[in-house]
């Protein structure tokens, strides 16, 4: 991590930091690899690290609306900000095309993220003006209200989504996977302008590398992050979709196309708010496919689905709930 980044932003360490052990805190890291739960627990953990106000972790996919891995946006009411950004204002955020550039994995401040972006805006304006072949990831010009924004100097990036809280400064860590994806776990704190100079905690400088390599050894274990040729062929997805990627484990033949598909999202880590906003339907909705999917594979909680399904893709037999 950079001593400007350090330097540059507002994040405020916790008044007391005595109690926090880095060395069990990485232990329960390396414990959690492969678990359902995994990103849950990082979002959770990540306030003993780095502290902030709101966590949310994103899977950046080239040319794809990001999946949400964790929402801890919707809880503090901000739910609809959370679906107007996945509908529409990715598209333009600095970090989303940060990815598309190749971005380094580590922390990245959103500020400096969007001062890059803007640099690549202008000199892709003057490569056009010259008649010069223009970088991939220039757009169609299009105007404010093709986004659900609205300007506001005030913010980082010079405007703000609907529905989204004011006055937030985003920290980001980026994880680059195999296959141009890139898991983001963004952390937000209000703006400070009177302690713009406070420091994050020491040991998040030691830490964020062993959480980029536990991420890695994570996705690498339930297969995130491996584009297929089916998918890179579908182009962007549509609002209220996920994309039809390959399941990430293979499912039992006599669970419905919807329930298959919702598992595969819990085993990725998603939350049924998370999944909610992916496949447009209500919580409610969600919650009776999980029942009915956890009633058919006779079990009770994610953790015992992913010991199943594990199970299953060892030995390659029917799961006991099979009747």
């Amino acid at each position: 991590m950079s001593g400007e980044i350090l330097r540059s932003t507002g994040f405020k360490p916790e008044q007391d930091d005595t109690h926090f052990n880095a060395s069990l805190w990485v232990s329960a890291l390396i414990d959690n690899i492969g678990n359902a739960n995994f990103f849950p627990w990082i979002a959770e953990q990540m306030k003993q690290v780095i502290p902030h106000e709101f966590c949310i972790i994103f899977q950046y996919e080239k040319e794809h609306r990001p999946q949400v891995l964790y929402d801890g946006l919707s809880p503090l009411g901000y739910r609809e900000g959370l679906k107007n950004f996945l509908q529409s204002t990715w598209q333009i955020n600095p970090f989303y095309h940060a990815c598309r550039e190749g971005l380094k994995p580590g922390l990245h401040t959103m500020e400096a993220l969007s001062r890059e972006a803007q640099t690549r805006k202008s000199q892709a304006r003057k490569a056009q003006a010259r008649k010069a072949p223009t970088c991939s990831y220039t757009e169609k010009t299009r105007t404010n209200a093709d986004y659900k924004m609205r300007p506001d100097q005030k913010e980082e990036i010079g405007y703000v989504t609907d529905g989204w809280p004011l006055g937030m400064q985003e920290l980001m860590l980026a994880v680059p996977l195999p296959g141009d994806d890139v898991i983001e776990i963004s952390l937000s704190q209000k703006i400070d302008h009177t302690d713009k100079g406070a420091p994050l905690l020491e040991q998040s400088q030691e830490l964020v590398p062993i959480i980029i390599s536990a991420i890695k050894k994570h996705c690498e274990t339930l297969g995130l992050g491996h584009t297929t040729p089916d998918h890179t062929s579908q182009g962007h997805t549509t609002p209220g979709h996920m994309p039809s990627n390959q399941p990430l484990l293979s499912a039992p033949d006599f669970l419905t196309r919807r329930e298959k598909h919702i598992m595969d999202l819990i085993l990725s880590g998603h939350g049924s708010e998370a999944i909610g906003l992916h496949l447009g339907i209500a919580l409610p909705t969600v919650k009776t496919h999980r029942r009915n999917l956890y009633r058919k594979l006779g079990i009770s909680s994610q953790a015992e689905l992913f010991a199943l399904m594990s199970s299953h893709m060892s030995s390659r037999r029917p799961p006991k709930g099979h009747h």
